[in-house]
């Protein structure tokens, strides 16, 4: 079975929203078409630009704490 993520869902809901724009509206089937190969032709550089963006935003941010888990000092002195 194949997995499907985000991105591959807004890709075939984009496609089909395009496919049904084409057969419903056979005026503006030029402008659909140059819209359709614009749109293939920057969706590779967006979305490196977007994951990129992505990935540097963390960089910056201090590590959170440990949540759950603190370290015990020794007593110092005598335990009975």
């Amino acid at each position: 079975m194949m997995k499907c993520n985000t991105k591959t869902m807004a890709a075939i809901a984009l496609a089909l929203a395009l496919g049904v724009a084409y057969w419903a509206l056979p005026q503006l089937r030029g402008s659909l078409t140059t819209l359709a190969v614009a749109v293939s032709a920057l969706a590779c550089p967006l979305s490196m630009l977007l994951m990129m963006r992505g990935m540097h935003s963390n960089v910056d941010r201090e590590p959170a704490p440990s949540q759950g888990i603190e370290e015990r000092k020794p007593q110092s002195g005598s335990s009975s």
